[in-house]
C-alpha cells in the first residue's frame, strides 16, 4: 500500500521538488515504500526517483538528489502498528479496570515500534517477509519479550494464537547480524528458579547476540476477576532471585544479565553501583532506574537546591513504595542543607492497582489526592513518570488538574532527576 504523505517542511528538498501533501509514495528507485522506516532506509541514497500518486489516483515521476545539509522534508501519516495477538497469563494490560483512556489498553506487538521506541515484541506475529526485510535493512536491536527459552512453557506463559520456536528465530535473524535485548518476565511457579537458570543459560550462547537479559518480576493488579491465579514475589523469593542471578552472572563471567529494581525492593537490598549496569540498555524496563536517580541527583543537588530556595515554602516529595528507601535518602540529604523548610517524604500507596503494584509510573491522580494531605505553605514535589508525554495521569488528570484540587503548587522532577519544571 502507497505510504500517504501528511505534510511536507517548507524548504526543504522534497519542497523545492514539488511533492505535495496528500500524495502517496508508491515506489522510491524501484522499491515499494510500506512505512516510515523504509522512506528513511531507502531514501538515504543520493539519488531518489519517486513515483507519487495523487488522490485521483495520477502517478507522476520525479528525481531528487540528496544534499546532506538539507532535510528531505516528508512526513507520512501516523503509523498503524500491529497489534498483539497473544494472551499472556501476566498481561498488565487485561488487569486494567474499564472506563480509562482508550489509548491504555493498546497492545502493540510490533517489530518497527521494538527498534525505534525500544517496545518488546513477542516475534510471534512475524510474517517470512518481515525476517527477511529485517535482516536486509538491519533492523537491530530488537527487543524481545522472551519468558522462556522451552517452547512448551512460553506457550503457557504467553498463550500465542500461532506458536512459533523463539529460538528458531532469534537464531536466524542473529545469523544475519541482528542483536537483541530480552526480558524475562518472572512468574513463581512457571519460569523462576530452574527453568529461570536454564533459559539465561541457553540465551548465553554467543551466536544469539544477545545484549542484555533482563528479568523483572511478574505485576499482579487487583482486576484479575476471570484471569488465571498467579503468585507475586515477596522478600524471600526476590532475594532468591537476586541470588540466581548473582550465581549465573559469575558462572558464565557475563555482565549481561540484570535483575529489576523491584526485586531489590523486595528484598531489603541495596541496587547495584553504577558500573554494574553498563550503559542501562533496560532502565525503561525499570533496571537501573534506582542507581540512575542516585547517580543523576549527586550530579545535580546544587542546582536542585538551588531550585528550592527560590521558593520561601517547605517541600513534600512523592514517592512509590518501591522507591522509598532511596528517596528518602535523597530527602534527607537535601534536607540537611536547607535547614529552615520542612522536608517531608509522602509515600504513595496503590489503592488504585492493588497492594502489589508498587512502582512510581503506575501512581493516579487519585491516590495522591485520596492520601497526600500537605500543610498550607508546602509544594508538592513529583515525579515526572506519572504523567505520560501528553501530561496526562492514568486516571487522566493533569498537573493543572493536580494543583487545583491540591490548592499547592507542585514541582515536576524527572525520575532520573534530569529535569524539574514548577507548576501553579
Amino acid at each position: 500500500m502507497p505510504l500517504a504523505i501528511k505534510s511536507i517542511e517548507p524548504g526543504s528538498l522534497a519542497d523545492d521538488a514539488g511533492i505535495k501533501a496528500g500524495e502517496s509514495i508508491v515506489e522510491l528507485n524501484g522499491i515499494d515504500i510500506r512505512d516510515f522506516l523504509d522512506l528513511e532506509f531507502y531514501a538515504s541514497d543520493y539519488k531518489l526517483d519517486f513515483v507519487l500518486k495523487d488522490n485521483a489516483g495520477t502517478e507522476r515521476k520525479l528525481t531528487i538528489y540528496r544534499e546532506s545539509a538539507r532535510p528531505l522534508g516528508i512526513t507520512p501519516f501516523e503509523y498503524r502498528h500491529r497489534n498483539c495477538n497473544n494472551h499472556c497469563i501476566f498481561c498488565f494490560i487485561d488487569q486494567m479496570p474499564p472506563g480509562m483512556r482508550r489509548t491504555l489498553y493498546a497492545k502493540d506487538d510490533d517489530y518497527i515500534f521494538s527498534f525505534v521506541f525500544g517496545n518488546y515484541i513477542t516475534l510471534t506475529n512475524l510474517l517470512e517477509a518481515d525476517l527477511s526485510r529485517i535482516c536486509e535493512q538491519h533492523i537491530s536491536p530488537l527487543y524481545v519479550s522472551l519468558h522462556s527459552t522451552d517452547n512448551i512453557l512460553r506457550q503457557k506463559l504467553i498463550r500465542s494464537a500461532k506458536p512459533q520456536d523463539a529460538m528458531q528465530i532469534l537464531r536466524r535473524l542473529a545469523g544475519c547480524g541482528i542483536s537483541f535485548h530480552t526480558q524475562i518476565v518472572c512468574v513463581p511457579g512457571y519460569n523462576d528458579k530452574e527453568e529461570l537458570k536454564r533459559s539465561i543459560g541457553d540465551l548465553m550462547d554467543p551466536a544469539l547476540n544477545v545484549d542484555s537479559i533482563g528479568v523483572v518480576p511478574v505485576g499482579l493488579t487487583k482486576y484479575r476477576k476471570g484471569l488465571c491465579e498467579l503468585k507475586t514475589f515477596d522478600s524471600a523469593t526476590a532475594a532468591e532471585t537476586l541470588d540466581i542471578i548473582a550465581t549465573l552472572r559469575e558462572q558464565y563471567d557475563s555482565d549481561i544479565i540484570f535483575a529489576a529494581d523491584e526485586f531489590y525492593s523486595l528484598a531489603g537490598r541495596d541496587v547495584p553501583l553504577g558500573d554494574y549496569y553498563l550503559d542501562y540498555p533496560q532502565i525503561e524496563n525499570g533496571i537501573g532506574m534506582l542507581r540512575c536517580t542516585q547517580l543523576n541527583f549527586n550530579k545535580r543537588k546544587r542546582s536542585f537546591l538551588k531550585e528550592l530556595r527560590k521558593s520561601d515554602s517547605n517541600y513534600t516529595f512523592v514517592c512509590s513504595q518501591s522507591a522509598e528507601r532511596w528517596i528518602r535518602h535523597i530527602v534527607e540529604s537535601l534536607a540537611k542543607r536547607l535547614p529552615d523548610r520542612r522536608l517531608e517524604l509522602q509515600v504513595i500507596r496503590n489503592d488504585f492497582f492493588g497492594e502489589h503494584v508498587t512502582v512510581a509510573g503506575l501512581i493516579t491522580a487519585e491516590d495522591i489526592t485520596g492520601q497526600l494531605k500537605p500543610a498550607p505553605d508546602t509544594t508538592i514535589v513529583l515525579p515526572a513518570c506519572i504523567f505520560n508525554h501528553e501530561g496526562y495521569t492514568l486516571d487522566g488528570k493533569t498537573i493543572g488538574d493536580l494543583c487545583t484540587v491540591m490548592k499547592r503548587d507542585i514541582l515536576v522532577v524527572d525520575p532520573l532527576w534530569e529535569d524539574w519544571q514548577r507548576h501553579g
